[in-house]
């Protein structure tokens, strides 16, 4: 059994025939894409037919498979919490209880369409995924949990471009709840000042670039093609937290001079994002929400609050030509009151 392409363009899947001299006899699907799509499942279901016991009544269900996949495997940190996530939350609920080799097709199209009324297409991928991992992981033990996958070419939802909304005041304040001191201090810094959430700027910030005198913060700016540097204003409320913070760090002799004082040089990133993600988590948030949506909620308030795109550009250093692209995620608020600032036709 296999796939195979004429000269002239024909597809065909070689089948074995005892009744013919060659051993094997040949079915033709065509020319072009769709019909080698049709020869290759025509292969895959031969394949699966010589290979699927006659009675499966017994055998591991997903949730024993799922349970041994995820010990031996012994995942850490962001991967673990999001495994983790996925089975309890949507998977194991659904087919946890099933013998993982009488899982169908049909199974898995009931999964995602219960899943479509809830979530987006390119997150339940991320589900498919995890429950192939443990089907072929399964298969491929020695010896094998399963004697085959039955859910081998099963083809995930397709997905739309996927849009990051920026997080709400709510679910700001809800991973706030759950964060440690050094995201706190992110997070904070983000929403006032818009800073790029990385090493360049945000988590290499230093007391030093603080000017209690003017109330503005000098910010080396990322390499983005703007200013090497620009100042920004500190909000009140900020500059009430960054007093708090400064005292704090005194009374603690910490002289590494970063506002936000991480440990081993290079883990700054990760020691963040498992921290971001552990508090999301514990916050009970299941949409994706990154850290670099924080500076596309600060250019979106600042643009919503009236403030025009040349000033803000100036605040977060980027072209106002990318803020409009790339950065603004306008309310339906937003968009109503334009519209209802327009003059009326019949007056």
């Amino acid at each position: 059994m296999s796939v195979h392409q004429l000269k002239d363009g024909r597809w065909f899947c070689k089948i074995p025939d005892p009744d013919k001299k060659s051993g094997s006899r040949r079915e033709y699907f065509g020319r072009g894409d769709v019909a080698e799509a049709k020869a290759r499942a025509f292969d895959r279901d031969l394949v699966l037919k010589r290979t699927r016991p006659k009675a499966l009544d017994s055998g591991p269900t997903f949730l024993e498979l799922a349970q041994q996949y995820v010990s031996a495997k012994n995942f850490t940190g962001q991967s673990a919490m999001g495994i983790k996530y996925s089975l309890g939350s949507a998977i194991l609920p659904a087919i946890g209880s099933v013998h993982a080799s009488t899982l169908t097709f049909s199974d898995m199209d009931k999964y995602v369409k219960n899943r479509l009324e809830k979530i987006k297409a390119t997150s339940i991928n991320r589900e498919i995924i995890i429950i192939q991992a443990i089907m072929n992981w399964a298969v491929n033990r020695r010896p094998s949990l399963i004697p085959f996958n039955p859910l081998r070419g099963f083809s995930k939802p397709k997905g739309e471009s996927e849009i990051f909304f920026p997080p709400t005041k709510e679910e700001i304040n809800a991973i706030l709840n759950h964060a440690n001191e050094r995201l706190r201090r992110f997070i904070i810094i983000a929403w006032y000042t818009g800073l790029r959430p990385g090493e360049v700027e945000l988590l290499s910030l230093q007391w030093e670039a603080v000017s209690w005198e003017t109330n503005t913060i000098r910010v080396t700016s990322a390499r983005k093609g703007g200013v090497r540097s620009r100042d920004i204003p500190i909000h009140p409320d900020f500059l009430i937290e960054l007093k708090k913070w400064k005292a704090a760090d005194d009374s603690a002799s910490i002289t590494t001079g970063n506002i936000i004082y991480l440990g081993k040089k290079g883990r700054a990133i990760k020691d963040i994002h498992d921290s971001w993600y552990r508090a999301k988590f514990k916050a009970g948030i299941t949409r994706r929400i990154r850290m670099y949506d924080l500076r596309h909620l600060f250019v979106t308030s600042a643009i919503e609050s009236g403030a025009d795109y040349k000033t803000v550009s100036e605040i977060v250093g980027s072209d106002p030509e990318t803020l409009r692209r790339h950065y603004q995620h306008v309310s339906s608020a937003a968009r109503q009151s334009v519209i209802e600032k327009m003059p009326s036709l019949s007056n």
